[in-house]
């Protein structure tokens, strides 16, 4: 035997499951997707990785740091993986390949035979004393080109 069920209770479970969900087509509007390229010396940068770590302004959300893995000279946040919108501090770690082989670790924390890397990225570039900043918001360029000098004429 089916009991009837207040009209409120229907009501209360959608807006639940709509707030747990989200509608439909409707991704977070205080993202944005982020490309470019990273350069050193009018070189590209081969491999490495790009942050974008916030600066604690009230907008992002503090502690998230954004990755982006550097190749051939290109980046780009992955498909609905961007920035909220906020004040950035970026770091580069630029490399480049020495030719030579060495014991490497991969992404999943495994020792490996690999190509040698060495960095690029000057102290202005690379983690906390980066000068570089990125504001992401409504509007802004989703393309966000690096360009470095060499490490020499820092």
């Amino acid at each position: 035997m089916l009991e009837r069920i207040d009209i409120s209770v229907i009501a209360a479970i959608g807006c639940a499951l709509l707030l747990l969900f989200g509608l439909p087509g409707c991704g977070d509007q205080r993202r944005m997707d982020l490309h470019g390229t990273i350069s050193c010396d009018n070189m590209p940068v081969e491999t490495g990785e790009v942050r974008f770590v916030p600066i604690k302004d009230g907008l992002g959300p503090a502690g998230s740091t954004y990755r982006a893995a550097i190749v051939d000279g290109q980046y780009q946040t992955g498909p609905g993986y961007g920035l909220s919108y906020g004040s950035y501090r970026v770091e580069v770690d630029g490399r480049r390949k020495t030719g030579r082989k060495a014991m490497v670790r991969t992404a999943l924390g495994e020792t490996v035979v690999g190509d040698e890397t060495i960095c690029i990225s000057s102290e202005r570039y690379a983690g906390a004393t980066s000068l570089l900043r990125f504001e992401a918001a409504r509007g802004a360029a989703s393309r966000f080109d690096i360009v470095m000098p060499p490490l020499s004429s820092d």
